[in-house]
């Protein structure tokens, strides 16, 4: 019997000092590994390819590679800082499985890099709705984080239970276009808290928009005059246009001769 409980009390303490990293700052950059006292080094983010948004339009539902390839919702207009793919793709991943102290440097980047210098802000962030058991894996409602983290910056308040997920779904990154839309027919419901006339919706990812579709239709139909926007960190379109892109660095020097 003592064997037992010094095993359990084992099995705890190695249980607890696993979780600790997650809990405490990291001193490597999570793109090169280099010593740094930032998440992700100033060298990286310079590096990192963003949408050129002084040459592209800053609603992203303007340009055809982007629209063509999300299913038509009751939203209005797509931010996004870049297409899912290296190393936004790695981040992001990164931040839904076990790594939530991204959050506040990937709402920096948000702020940064997906919005306009002078945005025309919603009254409120609505983060999309998590399943139960997604949030009992992972132990944290990551896009809930992210809002709040934005929300923060952008003085926005932060609707958490604006809607819920019904029942259990499919993970929707497993699934095709047609399934996804079938997957969440009734897979949201709203609550009986009133929305304002301007909102957002905020995902980690926008793959298809048939989640946006979804919740945005479904605002639609309580509140018709609603404005809704999409925000996401990331977006993958029907086809990436690489001349869409530009560095960080490049973005950041832009912003710097707006000032003067």
């Amino acid at each position: 019997m003592y064997l037992s409980k010094l095993k359990s009390g084992i099995k705890d303490f190695t249980s607890s000092v696993q979780r600790i990293p997650q809990c405490l700052p990291d001193s490597h950059c999570y793109l090169c590994q280099q010593p740094t006292q930032r998440l992700i080094c100033e060298v990286c983010e310079q590096d990192c390819l963003f949408f050129n948004t002084p040459v592209l339009p800053d609603n992203l539902l303007l340009w055809p590679p982007i629209k063509k390839g999300l299913v038509s919702g009751r939203y209005t207009s797509v931010h996004a800082c870049s297409y899912y793919q290296w190393p936004m793709d790695h981040l992001i991943n990164q931040y839904k499985n076990g790594h939530p102290q991204l959050t506040q440097t990937l709402a920096d980047w948000f702020v940064a890099y997906a919005l306009p210098s002078d945005p025309f802000l919603p009254d409120c962030i609505l983060p999309v709705p998590t399943s139960s058991w997604r949030f009992a894996r992972r132990r944290y409602h990551q896009t809930l984080l992210l809002a709040n983290a934005i929300g923060r910056r952008l003085s926005i308040p932060v609707h958490a239970n604006w809607a819920s997920r019904r029942s259990f779904q499919r993970k929707q990154q497993s699934l095709g276009r047609r399934e996804r839309l079938n997957n969440l027919k009734r897979a949201f419901a709203l609550s009986k808290d009133p929305l304002p006339s301007r909102v957002a919706i905020l995902d980690d990812v926008v793959t298809t928009g048939a989640t946006a579709a979804a919740l945005s239709n479904m605002i639609y139909s309580a509140y018709p005059e609603t404005s809704v926007a999409l925000w996401a960190l990331a977006i993958t379109p029907a086809k990436a246009d690489p001349g869409a892109l530009v560095s960080g660095q490049i973005r950041q020097q832009r912003v710097l001769l707006q000032q003067y």
